[in-house]
């Protein structure tokens, strides 16, 4: 649904009540509206303030009435309430002024004007307004229109005042800056310089919320001009000081970009997807704790990978990134270099070797070969392998669709030998997996044979 279309629908539901004259959308969707038009749709939250006490929940209640919403949810320290409408989320709010202790994002809340309303606000593009009942624009700030107009991030009152109320519209100035490529202007950007460290107070929760909806806006380019804009103003090194320290780390042959800079570029080549950004983000982060030298003078990164896989895990777990996730991203990043000495067409490994890597992967392997494949791609020209991954997605394909399960379980070991113990068990069929990775045409009956003597002779499992 656009604007137009939700104001008017409104605005009929509303004729009679002395609300319809003080009601306004707020916010993002009235920036949206004047930056992408009136047929820009809607989504997934709408805001709509009251200039009215306790206007927010008497809206609500009103609209569900009229429109037959889902039943008005009221949250009465904040004077807020919300209603569903056609899959929409309407956020009711009185107009309010706000109050702040130090270091407390939880303000202190009373009813206030329009122009108080506005001034609350971050940014002088997220304090317009559009009346309900004839969607005249109105600007009580006096920024908005102006730095919309001149693509302008600029806070809508003192800057230090802004971010100290809520640090974490550090990040969103960032965000509004690379999503819509606007400037931040000089003030509100000295601000960010200066009040970066104020990011220390904030919840490592909700700046990997803000910081993960600019790894997954849909074009890499605002991704990459995000992450430039974090490490220009010292956000960067902030919330991600792993990420940060690979800026200026030169590198090898391999490379003609430094750590910093291949990292953006592996990062422009991946899927728009959390788990693949993070894998890109995250893939080399180890370098900056590696780096060494040959006897020749030459660089070296030994051991990156393991290390980067670590790091990131325990980065994640910092950012409270679900286990699941942090576990797989971990992998893939521990797991990026297992190809490097395949060759141009990925024939340099067995099919033994590949068929561990599929064992130790899973559904997950494809996803490590987009890594690989972006990383590939942003070596130095005559180091990129494009061949490489196509081949190798090939070959594991061919695997596939060829060879016979393994087909060994704990179950079979127990009815055959009489072998209860868990610990046993895991450590016999893995040496029976490790046979069958070199002869898949083994059998069920083949490997009962070859661990036999094992269990019979009761030799210690290596």
């Amino acid at each position: 649904m656009a604007l137009t279309e939700l104001r008017l629908l409104l605005a009929e539901a509303l004729q009679g009540s002395e609300l319809l004259e003080k009601s306004y959308f707020a916010g993002g969707a009235v920036r949206d509206y004047l930056l992408f038009g009136t047929g820009y749709e809607l989504g997934p939250d709408v805001d709509i303030a009251v200039e009215v006490p306790e206007g927010g929940r008497l809206l609500a209640e009103l609209i569900h009435e009229r429109l037959n919403t889902s039943k008005p949810v009221v949250y009465n320290t904040f004077g807020t309430a919300s209603v569903v409408l056609d899959g929409l989320s309407l956020e009711f709010v009185h107009t309010r002024k706000e109050s702040y202790r130090q270091h407390d994002r939880k303000p202190e809340v009373s009813f206030g004007t329009l122009k108080e309303d506005a001034l609350r606000r971050d940014f002088g593009i997220n304090a317009l307004y559009m009346k309900i009942s004839d969607g005249s624009i109105l600007d009580p700030g006096g920024k908005g229109l102006h730095d919309i107009e001149n693509k302008i991030i600029a806070c809508v009152d003192d800057p230090d005042r802004v971010f100290s109320e809520d640090p974490l519209r550090l990040l969103r100035a960032v965000r509004f800056a690379s999503r819509l490529g606007f400037e931040i202007e000089a003030k509100t950007y000295e601000a960010i310089v200066r009040d970066r460290e104020q990011l220390e107070h904030i919840s490592q929760e909700r700046i990997a919320m803000e910081f993960e909806a600019m790894l997954l806006e849909e074009e890499a380019g605002k991704v990459i001009a995000a992450i430039r804009l974090l490490a220009d103003t010292g956000i960067l090194a902030v919330i991600l000081p792993e990420v940060d320290a690979l800026r200026g780390l030169t590198q090898n042959k391999y490379h003609h970009l430094d750590a910093f800079e291949h990292t953006l570029l592996v990062l422009q080549n991946s899927e728009p997807t959390l788990i693949a950004r993070w894998a890109a983000l995250l893939h080399d982060i180890g370098k900056a704790h590696t780096k060494s030298f040959k006897a020749d003078g030459s660089v070296t990164f030994i051991g990156h990978d393991k290390l980067g896989a670590t790091m990131a895990y325990e980065l994640l777990r910092r950012f409270s990134v679900p286990k699941r996730s942090r576990e797989l991203i971990s992998k893939l990043v521990g797991g990026h270099m297992v190809f490097k000495q395949s060759g141009e067409e990925g024939l340099h490994i067995k099919d033994s070797t590949l068929l561990r890597l599929a064992d130790r992967y899973k559904d997950d392997l494809w996803l490590l070969l987009d890594l690989v494949e972006a990383d590939n791609s942003a070596h130095a020209p005559q180091y990129r392998m494009p061949k490489q991954v196509v081949c190798l997605r090939r070959r594991f394909a061919q695997l596939k669709s060829n060879l016979p399960r393994f087909n060994l379980t704990g179950r079979d070991l127990l009815q055959e030998f009489g072998i209860s113990t868990s610990r046993k068990v895991g450590e016999l069929l893995q040496i029976a997996k490790q046979t069958w990775y070199e002869d898949p045409g083994l059998g069920k009956k083949q490997l009962l044979e070859l661990i036999r003597p094992l269990v019979e002779n009761d030799k210690e499992i290596p």
